[in-house]
């Protein structure tokens, strides 16, 4: 190794064991997610390391090279690690490429995902049920967070009056379970993006549903959103109810079994129920709760525990108020729910 200040992850990996001292700079948040073998939080006899190596490393070996210059000046033989922490979890995983660890960077340096947490990502597959004004940002940025496989299942086709919130589509006319998965694919091309150009219902939930890790319910009518909750819940799989009219919107996480479903709140689907049809919509309101229907599917994935489960988070964007409301667990007349139990 030559005395320069910096040193590679492959010159540190030749160093013998007991030549030096790894100083971890980062967060103890970070150094709990996740940090190189050997590595120290704080070292307290800094002082006393003698001819001991002193290594630093930070998130990107910025901080650490001039911690590095500062213990020169006094002295010890300290060393930043060169690409800091980031630079060390690309010569250790063969999951991802050089192109998806930049691509994912951003994510990787979050203390909640870290590397363990991108692999879960890659690993896992999320299905979309409806290519409309929730469907389309939940894809995008599901795609963009780098999920493996994404499966979308929507039966009708694109007009004109979608465009002002359906923000994934390009042209009328096309199916919109293709039409997102195209746009899916530009987004991210090292994903698997499927599109079911049909209904989902009972005849085809069973096979669906067993392709994936999470559901997303991007619907939009009440009767098909109690559907996909008696099937999510009859066949044991997540999943995250949204809803979004005007300037308003909801979204609740269902855990079958363990937490509250839709039937747990309401038992049955409420009837005349206003649509976008007959109530207008904002784009940028279903771009909103498209979007917390990403976080919960990418916070599920990762094992993450503050999900909306047992709650339901109302935002009205209108007048910019939030709350959340809680329902006490799986309801005592749930006819879904305590049939299964």
């Amino acid at each position: 190794m030559n005395d320069g200040i910096e040193i590679t992850p492959d010159e540190f990996l030749k160093l013998p064991k007991g030549s030096y001292i790894l100083i971890d700079m980062r967060s103890e948040e970070s150094f709990m997610q996740g940090h190189i073998e050997g590595a120290v939080y704080t070292h307290e006899n800094i002082r006393s390391a003698g001819d001991i190596k002193l290594i630093f490393y930070c998130q990107y070996g910025i901080e650490s090279l001039e911690t590095a210059v500062y213990f020169r000046k006094c002295g010890f033989k300290a060393y930043s690690l060169k690409g800091g922490y980031v630079q060390w979890l690309k010569k250790q995983t063969d999951m991802f490429d050089m192109e998806e660890l930049e691509r994912y960077d951003r994510q990787i340096t979050l203390a909640q995902i870290g590397m363990t947490g991108q692999e879960k990502l890659k690993s896992a597959g999320v299905l979309i049920i409806g290519a409309g004004g929730l469907g389309c940002p939940c894809g995008m940025y599901l795609a963009a967070a780098g999920v493996g496989r994404i499966g979308i299942i929507d039966f009708d086709e694109v007009c004109l009056s979608n465009m002002n919130r359906q923000v994934a589509h390009r042209e009328t006319g096309v199916n919109k379970a293709v039409s997102l998965k195209n746009t899916l694919v530009g987004i991210n091309d090292k994903i698997q993006v499927t599109a079911y150009t049909e209904r989902f219902g009972a005849d085809n939930a069973a096979e669906l549903l067993d392709r994936y890790d999470f559901v997303i319910d991007c619907t939009d009518t009440a009767e098909t959103k109690f559907m996909v909750n008696d099937l999510c819940v009859g066949y044991d799989k997540p999943y995250c109810y949204g809803g979004v009219i005007g300037f308003e919107g909801q979204v609740m996480t269902v855990i079958p079994h363990k937490t509250a479903c839709l039937r747990c709140i309401f038992e049955e689907p409420p009837t005349g129920c206003e649509t976008c049809e007959s109530h207008g919509i904002i784009g940028a309101a279903a771009g909103i709760i498209g979007c917390i229907q990403a976080l919960e599917a990418i916070k599920y994935i990762t094992s993450q525990d503050d999900l909306l489960t047992d709650k339901m988070f109302i935002f009205d964007m209108l007048t910019m108020k939030a709350r959340t409301v809680g329902f006490g667990g799986i309801g005592s007349k749930c006819s879904i729910c305590r049939n299964k139990q």
